[in-house]
């Protein structure tokens, strides 16, 4: 598990997750979640504990070892973050996000904080053993919920300047569940609930931020509030100190 949580940290360090000054009024550019955005995540989740219940395990090793035996490639680490760079770098090379940089970086940061804990949840309580035998935390896939996660964000942000925008970051984000499977690191299951888990946790952020960002600005309208998150890992534990100045 220590492999997902330092590139975690990393992601979180270099965004500093610092939200800027929040204003008391509501911001219409936040849409509210409908029962039709839940349709897919729902169907993955829904269609992933299904397989994951269903004896398959053998088929996909037999399958595993006839065609990807000797596969061996560590693309899926690094592209999983593949969305989340568009997601701040577009807007700097003059394609238009919907939101400000501030609020994609809080999204972000509640999203990846929902991701994260639904993932290492799951993990810890589940204790499924990896095709590869290399541990009991299999289920779901961290590499994946991340993926879908950030095109999700990606697709949100950009898809109004062009619907390939989010084509392009879901094609990673299968890709990276592929890899997943291909690689013996995770059963299809866990890769299915994980894009499951991603696009559900991408979908909350854009309900959470929104409302958190109007709770806490309505002290006083000449005030400023900032929030400041400080990722903090010692080796073996992923938390951080959050500040809300007021």
């Amino acid at each position: 598990m220590n492999s997902i949580k330092k590139p975690i940290f990393l992601f979180l360090i270099y965004l500093q997750c610092t939200l800027p000054a929040f204003s008391q009024e509501r911001d219409s550019t936040f849409r509210k979640l409908t029962v039709k955005q839940l349709i897919v995540p729902a169907a993955l989740l829904s269609g992933g504990y299904l397989l994951k219940s269903l004896s398959l395990k053998q088929e996909q090793l037999e399958w595993h070892d006839k065609y990807y035996k000797d596969l061996k490639t560590n693309v899926d680490d690094f592209i999983q973050y593949a969305p989340h760079v568009a997601v701040i770098g577009l807007d700097l090379v003059g394609v238009k996000a919907k939101h400000s940089f501030g609020d994609r970086m809080g999204v972000l940061f509640i999203g990846a904080a929902v991701m994260s804990g639904t993932v290492f949840s799951l993990k810890h309580t589940t204790k499924v053993l990896r095709p590869d035998l290399s541990g009991q935390d299999s289920f779901p896939s961290g590499h994946t919920a991340n993926a879908f996660f950030g095109a999700t964000v990606l697709a949100q942000e950009y898809n109004d300047e062009s619907i390939w925008y989010g084509v392009g970051a879901y094609t990673i984000a299968t890709t990276t569940g592929a890899l997943r499977v291909m690689n013996n690191r995770h059963w299809f299951s866990d890769v299915v609930v994980g894009a499951g888990v991603g696009i559900l946790s991408a979908k909350a952020a854009y309900v959470i931020y929104p409302w958190l960002k109007e709770k806490l600005g309505k002290k006083s309208p000449n005030t400023q509030q900032k929030i400041t998150f400080t990722p903090v890992y010692d080796g073996r534990t992923l938390g951080g100190n959050l500040v809300i100045g007021f």
